[in-house]
């Protein structure tokens, strides 16, 4: 997967989410968030550093992605989330995805 295969919707958990992009999420101080209110994960496309605006690359965004959809997977399994759990899930994802052979 790449960062442009990073999907706009998606159901899990009974639930249409939806993936927005945003130039700036929590002013600026997250790659990334999920909200359950509105079954959404918003990914950011820059991120605050020191008072300076730093783009976010591609495998940033698509790492927050899979951390982001680690957090809705446990929260609708175990009814909770840890960092923990998401940044290893993303982890995962990335090398999976980077690895695999395709027929």
């Amino acid at each position: 997967m790449a960062m442009q295969d990073i999907p706009l919707s998606f159901h899990l958990g009974g639930r249409d989410w939806k993936v927005t992009f945003h130039e700036t999420i929590d002013k600026g101080e997250s790659c990334a968030k999920w909200l359950d209110t509105k079954a959404e994960i918003q990914i950011a496309r820059n991120i605050s550093d020191d008072d300076a605006i730093e783009p976010c690359d591609d495998y940033m965004m698509e790492h927050s992605f899979w951390h982001e959809l680690g957090h809705v997977m446990q929260y609708y399994s175990e009814g909770k989330t840890e960092e923990k759990f998401a940044q290893t899930f993303a982890t995962f994802m990335m090398e999976f995805n980077k690895s695999k052979v395709k027929r």
